[in-house]
């Protein structure tokens, strides 16, 4: 896997504007050959004269004009279609890449016989500009200086223009800065292979492009409790949290929602996150063929937040589920400050759903727990005793969850 973000801190990069040519392999008026690796941005690949039906489109972390700088054949166009920043390999650096980053070199050696891209997206483009020289620099994300973290709802809808001057020197996962919220860090490297033995792949059907894809389901049956269930209702089990494997992922067209709303059929308004899922496209890459990083599943989750928005009758619900998962994956991480906010998402959307939504006595019982234990974990102390209160007396309720609505009402009366 490219490591884009060494690249945008220790290699000469070229800013070329929204519809653009991007010359490969060059070597005209004196400039050295170019293979690039695109960094920020989406550029368009035609055929030379006129666009071809099986147009594509290369997103952050492709590798072209591989094909180009070895053979030297022109038969493609390279179109930036927003503003796009891209890492120029030439003929005198290319030598300096092996030492250090040898999978940077194998992806080009790849990409001159298997040219990577998927079916271009209908963009508008700008008129051309000139190309210029730029040496990317990495921004600080210090929540100090940008005040509370706001939703990724509200971020998503940046225009694509605006992406591409979020910094470069992010991982890929964070490029564009359009689906993560403010504050939300980078966290490379950070791997659990031994979760691989506790799931399986399966055939998945995805409900906005309809196409079909594998991705992974968890082995329920070979799970063991670590510890009993706390107060928020996380579960904890041996080598394993569900959070890594919850979201499925069409690696198609990034729609991203819970297996269980895979599997059980629920009607979803596809127009209500078109636009939104076009965005998120060009703005993070999944190399959903590698082994799985916590930034793939921050990634997931927060493109299922912006699924959420087409279930008109359970988004409350999605959402809330959603807050809480990312809420504990940041409290694994010790990223406190992400954890509040995440909890206090949670929060809301419990609240919302405990307020609109007819429930049975035990559902009732779980998500009042919920916004209970979210609130408390949120440093939020608003309606605390009251929902547990709620809990400990459903008449038609489960004494289980009675039970731990009391011992936490014990915990907070002793404080």
């Amino acid at each position: 896997m490219i490591d884009i973000s060494w690249l945008a801190q220790n290699v000469q990069c070229e800013k070329h504007a929204a519809g653009q040519l991007i010359p490969c392999p060059g070597g005209e008026n004196g400039t050295e050959k170019a293979m690039y690796i695109l960094l920020v941005g989406r550029v368009d690949v035609t055929g030379t004269g006129k666009k071809p039906a099986n147009a594509i489109s290369l997103l952050p972390g492709d590798v072209f004009g591989g094909v180009e700088y070895f053979t030297g054949k022109c038969e493609k166009i390279y179109t930036a279609i927003v503003d796009s920043v891209v890492c120029a390999i030439t003929e005198s650096t290319f030598y300096d890449l092996p030492w250090s980053q040898p999978e940077s070199v194998f992806s080009m050696l790849k990409a001159a016989y298997d040219p990577p891209g998927i079916p271009a997206l209908p963009v508008k483009t700008a008129p051309a500009a000139s190309k210029e020289k730029t040496k990317a620099e990495p921004v600080e994300q210090d929540s100090a200086d940008t005040g509370k973290p706001s939703g990724a709802e509200q971020s998503v809808e940046q225009p694509a223009e605006k992406q591409a001057d979020s910094s470069v020197a992010q991982t890929s996962m964070l490029t564009g800065n359009s689906v993560f919220p403010e504050g939300h860090k980078q966290y490379p490297g950070i791997t659990k292979p031994n979760y691989a033995r506790l799931v399986y792949a399966k055939d998945y059907t995805c409900p906005v492009c309809k196409k079909t894809f594998k991705d992974y389901k968890i082995f329920g049956s070979k799970l063991f409790e670590a510890a009993p269930m706390r107060f928020d209702l996380r579960r904890s089990y041996t080598d394993f949290q569900l959070e890594w494997y919850d979201i499925v992922t069409c690696r198609h067209c990034y729609f991203s929602t819970f297996h269980s709303c895979y599997t059980e059929s629920r009607p979803i308004q596809k127009q209500k996150i078109e636009k939104e899922l076009a965005v998120a496209r060009e703005s993070v890459f999944l190399d959903f063929d590698a082994e799985r990083e916590i930034d793939f599943v921050f990634t997931s989750h927060y493109l299922a937040l912006i699924c959420a928005e087409g279930y008109l009758t359970f988004s409350h619900a999605i959402r809330a589920k959603i807050w809480g998962n990312l809420s504990w994956l940041y409290e694994d991480l010790e990223d406190k400050e992400m954890e509040v906010f995440a909890a206090s998402k949670a929060a809301e959307e419990y609240e919302e759903v405990y307020k609109t939504t007819r429930m049975t006595p035990v559902q009732e019982q779980t998500t009042c727990l919920s916004i209970a234990g979210m609130q408390l974990r949120a440093g939020i102390d608003k309606d605390i005793r009251k929902y547990l209160y709620q809990v400990k007396t459903s008449r038609m309720g489960d004494k289980v969850y009675g039970n731990m609505a009391e011992d936490l009402m014990e915990e907070l009366r002793a404080k």
